[in-house]
Order: structure tokens, then sequence, then C-alpha cells
């Protein structure tokens, strides 16, 4: 089959997954316990995505569910926190992008992404540059799993569903891209990676992304 675009997600693709520790400094800032903070991290998360809730929405939540006090300067240090548990690029799946890059394929991230977030990563993430597109939900009101989000990357960058591989941490998301008529390949680890593209014709490139 021919692939000539490939569609990586963001968080835990190609950068690092969050490691508990990862989440400490913002849960101290916080003042949450050990015990909740995870839920009150995730409980709004979607609708931060979707940009139906705003950074400040959100972090109000954050703070009204923490039991926490809440002001402009305190939101502005967690979220600068919170950009930093996910600034973590995976070396060998950058690299990766620089070699599919070179070999002329069609790059774009399709990433579950807040508006700020997003933001941030557009101002600071230099890499982000070897892609073709970014398409965050934040800026589209639209979170993947709908099928409508991989269809405007698809237009986006003019290539058909079928000549697409999609690439993403989570089942329900690689469901999505099925969906939308786009090949998927659920991301377990780079160790694991090779074997899943071969199919594709991939797995040299990868081995020269390991290798460079």
């Amino acid at each position: 089959m021919s692939i000539t675009t490939i569609i990586f997600d963001y968080g835990c693709v190609l950068s690092l997954a969050p490691t508990p520790e990862d989440y400490e400094p913002l849960r101290e800032a916080i003042g949450a316990d050990a015990v909740s903070f995870q839920e009150i991290y995730w409980r709004n998360r979607d609708a931060y995505d979707r940009d139906v809730l705003d950074n400040r929405a959100y972090w109000q939540k954050v703070a009204l569910a923490a039991g926490v006090p809440f002001s402009i300067d305190e939101m502005e240090k967690w979220a600068a926190l919170d950009c930093q548990i996910w600034d973590r690029p995976n070396a060998v799946m950058v690299e990766w992008v620089r070699v599919l890059r070179r070999r002329g394929l069609k790059l774009a991230v399709l990433s579950n992404i807040s508006r700020y977030v997003g933001n941030y990563f557009r101002r600071t993430a230099q890499w982000l540059e070897l892609f073709d597109h970014l398409c965050f939900s934040g800026e589209l009101g639209i979170v993947k799993p709908n099928p409508a989000i991989y269809r405007v990357c698809l237009e986006a960058l003019g290539v058909p569903a079928s000549q697409a591989l999609f690439i993403d941490d989570r089942e329900v998301n690689i469901a999505g891209a099925h969906a939308a008529g786009i090949h998927g390949i659920l991301f377990r680890s780079v160790e694991q990676l090779p074997r899943d593209i071969e199919p594709y014709g991939l797995a040299e490139s990868l081995a020269e992304a390991h290798n460079g």
C-alpha cells in the first residue's frame, strides 16, 4: 500500500509519556492531595481541549475542585507548569520525523490539546516546524475520536485518507481514524513500532532514525 502521509498524535507519541514525578511540581503548586490530583486534573480536560473552557476557566475549576484559592498569578504559574509536563520530546520519534521529511513524506500532528498549550508549543517547540500542518483540537473545537477532526487534517494536507497513516497511543483514537478511512497504528513503544510499521514499508526509515 502506498503511504504518502503520516499523521502523529503529540502526547505520549511525539512526546514522552509523563511519569507520576512529572506531575508533582504542578500538584504541589496547586496544593492538591496526591490521591485526588489526577482526577481533578483530567475532570475538565476534554472541555479544555475543545476550547469550551478557556485557560482561565479550566484552572478556576481545578482550584475549586482542589479547594484552594484562585488568582491570575497562580493560574499563570499552573499553566506554565502544565506545559512543562508535555514539553519532553521523544528524541527517536523526532529524528524519525526528520528522516521521513527528507524522504518526501507529508507530515502532520493531530492532537487533543488546548488552545493555550497549543499556542505554547507553536512558540517554543521549533522541531514542530518539521511538520506540514499542526491540527490542534483547541483551535478547531473538535476532539479525537470525532472523525471530523481527521477529515479537517486531511483537507489541510490535501491528501486522500487511503494514503495517510495515523499513529496514536489510544485505541479509541485509532478507531476514529479508521472511521475517516485512514490507516492507523496503536503506538505502544518505540521498540514495538518497527514491527507495526513494517507492512507500510516504513521500518527501514525508523531504523535510520535510531542510527542517526
